[in-house]
Formats: C-alpha cells, sequence, structure tokens
C-alpha cells in the first residue's frame, strides 16, 4: 500500500454502525458487517487504513476475541489485509465478471483472465466410467486431460482442468496452451463450433493441491466451477473443472 495508503481516522469510528446486543445475528457479524458497508459503500477505499484494534474494540464495546474474529472473517473473503507492523487495510477490489450474456460473448471476455496461463499437464489417457458419461463417449475412447493455471494481472486466480474428446482435436496435446485461448484453438483449427455451456458454482475449500497452485492458505474458501461444454447437435465438447479464488473474484449478475 506504501504511501498511497489513507490513515485511520476519528471520523471513521463515528461512520460505523453500532451493535445491537439483542439482535438476531452475533456481534462479531454485526461488526463484519458494519465494516463490509463502509467498504462496498466506497467510503473506504483500497488502501485505506482502518481504525486500530483498540479503538474498534472501544467504538464497539467488544472484546478483542470478538473483534479479532470479525477481521479473521473478512481478511479471509478478501476485504482487508494486515500489514505485520504496519495496520489493517482495505484490499484491493475483487476481479469481476458477468455470468450473463452470450455464450460467445462469456468465452471470450467475461471472465477477464490474462491472454497468458500456466501449463502445468497435458496428456492423452482413456476416458474413465465417469467421463464417458459426462462426455458420452464409448468405452474405448480417449480424452486430452488439460490442466492449466490462469491469471488475473499476473495474479494466479484460477485451476482448472479441462477434459476433451481426443476424437475431435487431433494433435491438441502439441498445441502452445499457454499462450492460446483453448476455444478459440478448438474452432479455428478443428472447426468445432461450441454453441452453448451449462455451468455450476458451489462453494469449496482449498486443498493443498489447489492451495499450492493458486498462493493460498490451504482451507481458504473458492468458488468449485463445473462447465459442460456443447456442440451443434448438443453434442458434449469438453467437461471442465475449476477453482477460482474467492478472495480476488467475484461474480456479477445483472437484473435487467
Amino acid at each position: 500500500m506504501g504511501g498511497l495508503a489513507a490513515l485511520a481516522t476519528e471520523g471513521d469510528l463515528d461512520d460505523l454502525a453500532g451493535l445491537m446486543p439483542d439482535d438476531v445475528a452475533p456481534l462479531y457479524h454485526q461488526i463484519k458487517e458494519s465494516i463490509t458497508r463502509q467498504i462496498v459503500s466506497g467510503r473506504w477505499r483500497a488502501g485505506h487504513e482502518l481504525p486500530s484494534e483498540t479503538g474498534l474494540c472501544d467504538h464497539f464495546g467488544v472484546s478483542r476475541g470478538t473483534l479479532r474474529r470479525a477481521l479473521d472473517d473478512l481478511e479471509n473473503q478478501g476485504r482487508i489485509v494486515r500489514r505485520q507492523g504496519r495496520g489493517t487495510f482495505v484490499a484491493k477490489p475483487k476481479f469481476e465478471g458477468s455470468v450473463l450474456g452470450s455464450y460467445r460473448n462469456f468465452r471470450v471476455g467475461a471472465v477477464p483472465h490474462d491472454a497468458e496461463s500456466r501449463l502445468l499437464s497435458v496428456g492423452r489417457k482413456r476416458a474413465s466410467p465417469d467421463m464417458q458419461r459426462l462426455l458420452k463417449l464409448g468405452r474405448n475412447a480417449e480424452v486430452f486431460e488439460v490442466v492449466r493455471i490462469q491469471f488475473m494481472e499476473g495474479v494466479p486466480i484460477t485451476l482448472a482442468s479441462s477434459f476433451i474428446p481426443t476424437a475431435l482435436a487431433p494433435g491438441l496435446d502439441r498445441a502452445d496452451l499457454e499462450h492460446e485461448h483453448i476455444y478459440g484453438l478448438l474452432e479455428e483449427r478443428h472447426g468445432l463450433a461450441f454453441l452453448r455451456a451449462e455451468e455450476y458454482l458451489e462453494p469449496a475449500i482449498a486443498d493443498e493441491f489447489v492451495a499450492g497452485h493458486l498462493d493460498i492458505a490451504e482451507g481458504t474458501p473458492v468458488f468449485l466451477v463445473e462447465r459442460h461444454s456443447f456442440l451443434v447437435g448438443d453434442k458434449p465438447g469438453e467437461f471442465r473443472q475449476a477453482y477460482m479464488r474467492g478472495d480476488r473474484y467475484r461474480y456479477r449478475i445483472d437484473l435487467r
């Protein structure tokens, strides 16, 4: 944050809503929501220093343990960052993408990953029984498994595994999958026309493998994204499972 950080002021405490001891929500949750509203309303912007823990405890009339529980949750959510010996600051805004729009627009721009990715592995293997069902393949069919890390502004955001029938894209394992958009490559080089996709999002917890590749602590909340992509005639063309950092990314839904 450096010199760009805005210092905490006494007025910051005046802006914070007080607690309702008889409210159904526990005190730590009310503190978390009060601070969150300062951030999402723009009152406290990225780099703004939060009041001291002592000042917050006095303002809310709570113990240090109750306050730290709220701050721990805010840190896990990516709302704040703690700097040893410097203080607690509002984190940078999360990357954002819309879940609505046409499938084509979604593929090329709604989730703003960097153009380049890091290829962890690409291999050809016999489709397992579950993959046979997901991709509607025969018993002896093979698939390419492509495992990549995708970035946003140089930050590792997504760990994705894609499964694509080898019959649809011969030689895919020899393509430059670190520098080419996988759907663009499948369309331009293999003539595959993806028309739609079904995508499912659910919360998950990063295990050691996911955490290590996304540069987060094991146990950090993440999005688990499951995507089924279909070709002409509703033929399955890809199955993908991806883990996305919930502390640095959020989905936006436009209701019109």
